[in-house]
């Protein structure tokens, strides 16, 4: 799989002063459920990408792709 590669405005928040790594997904909507179950939480939702953290605090991203 290709890796996704992707830019957004910068503002406040997690990934706007250091890389933030992004985790392709066949169903976001379900990603973000699952993030919630594991203890994480969703940060910026969206309907093609999202910024999440996990239980740890650590953000990162999800981002919606038909090769997931």
């Amino acid at each position: 799989m290709a890796p996704v590669v992707g830019v957004h405005a910068r503002g406040r928040g997690p990934g706007d002063s250091f890389s933030l790594p992004y985790f392709a997904v066949g169903d976001l909507a379900e990603a973000l459920e699952r993030v919630e179950a594991l203890g994480g939480s969703v940060v910026h939702p969206g309907t093609l990408s999202a910024v999440c953290k996990d239980s740890e605090g650590s953000p990162f991203g999800l981002a919606l792709s038909s090769d997931a």
